[in-house]
């Protein structure tokens, strides 16, 4: 049975089973009632189950220009994200998601667990507890969802974080008085499907936010830690980055033999209305080198949107337009630049690289946009890749 053949019977059976799931009356409870709250949902009267059906699309087109007349990179589009999810709520205390990527040919998991909400069983400061493939508590950047990142590729500090993997995560509410998120989890570095074995390798992961300002006119300031220590026995950390485009090659490439590897993260952000400012650096510490990166941007909205942020997670949320692009308005415009630099001497000599994005988003309602990405990329003078490249890459987006 070819990949592509059981990646559409994936997509056909949880479109069916959602179609299935809500025609029926739920034990004890009123029939379900179809919603849209940014996707298509289901819901009975009393809120205590739920489903929801949702997925993306993200389709990128990609120009390059090198230095010194080398030739690596080549113009290009790809389909950059192709994702269908099913989620819900069961009786009011357990959550569930399963979430799959379609491109490539065959149905990667991106999210693939279940959660236990706190209705009176866990102590109190636990909020919920979550069960299977997920993202490890690690960097604001990398925690937004590629539907709301500012720009089309995350920075270099995306290289370091652990992303998704499966394991336990527990959430927690640490200050009453105070805006803030704590997660603690332990994972497995796992293959793409949830699946991870291995005497002696797992990874305790945990990240701490405050949000001392956080004003409903949207002045906030953003403040997190975060830390992995993760045991590799006999491994090989490998760390890698193309010129912040998806279309492109690797412009740094550093491999050494490390047991341990413990990172360390800081995160601050800071919004006022239609300007905000982020900054994260991260630091990867192993056997016997260090590795670091960082970046520092800014947005502005022209039309004066800003940047929602929900306090209980940490992390920057869904873009909703003053005016959606139709025959009343022309959508929201922001207007973005970054510059973000890594540091992979200690691991390889020569392999470090810095660049800066100018990036323009036009939010045409809050479930599409179309993304303008201008970017330059400089390896270091020893790099094996050794030289520029400028990048303008074209993102359409759908998310539902």
């Amino acid at each position: 049975m070819s990949l592509q053949f059981k990646s559409l019977c994936i997509l056909v059976l949880i479109v069916s089973s959602t179609l299935l799931f809500t025609s029926q009356s739920v034990s004890g409870q009123d029939a379900m009632s179809p919603i849209w709250k940014n996707g298509l949902g289901f819901s009975t009267a009393d809120g205590k189950n739920k489903i929801s059906l949702g997925g993306r699309l993200q389709i990128d087109t990609g120009f390059f220009s090198e230095e010194d007349g080398v030739d690596v990179e080549e113009d290009g589009v790809r389909m950059r994200r192709g994702r269908i999810a099913l989620s819900g709520l069961i009786n009011g205390n357990i959550e569930f998601k399963t979430q799959y990527d379609f491109t490539g040919g065959d149905a990667d998991f991106k999210d693939f667990y279940m959660g236990f909400l706190n209705k009176g069983s866990m102590p109190g400061v636990i909020s919920k507890i979550r069960v299977g493939q997920q993202y490890e508590p690690f960097g604001l950047e990398t925690l937004i969802s590629s539907k709301y990142i500012t720009f089309a590729e995350r920075s270099f500090t995306d290289v370091f974080s652990p992303s998704r993997n499966t394991g336990i995560l527990a959430f927690m509410d640490p200050f009453e008085n105070m805006d803030s998120s704590f997660a603690l989890g332990v994972f497995k570095d796992d293959n793409g499907y949830g699946n991870a074995q291995g005497d002696n390798e797992q990874a305790v992961t945990g990240r701490l936010t405050l949000a001392p300002i956080n004003e409903k006119d949207g002045t906030i300031l953003h403040l997190g830690v975060g830390f992995s220590s993760r045991k590799n026995p006999g491994a090989t950390i490998s760390y890698d980055a193309n010129a912040l485009s998806s279309l492109g090659e690797d412009i740094v490439d550093a491999s050494l033999a490390s047991e341990q590897v413990d990172l360390l993260g800081f995160e601050a952000a800071y919004s006022q209305g239609p300007l905000s400012l982020q900054a994260e650096m991260v630091q990867s510490s192993l056997d016997t080198a260090d590795a670091t990166a960082w970046y520092l941007m800014a947005s502005y909205f022209l039309t004066g949107e800003s940047r929602p942020y929900k306090a209980s997670s940490g992390v920057f949320s869904r873009v909703k337009p003053a005016n959606n692009q139709d025959d009343a308005g022309s959508g929201a415009l922001e207007l973005a630049v970054r510059i973000t630099e890594i540091d992979l001497e200690e691991m390889t000599a020569g392999e470090e690289a810095e660049a800066v994005t100018v990036g323009l988003n036009w939010y045409l309602n809050q479930n599409s946009r179309i993304m303008f990405n201008l970017t330059n990329a400089s390896p270091g003078e020893a790099s094996a890749y050794g030289n520029d490249v400028t990048s303008f890459v074209t993102r359409f987006a759908v998310n539902f």
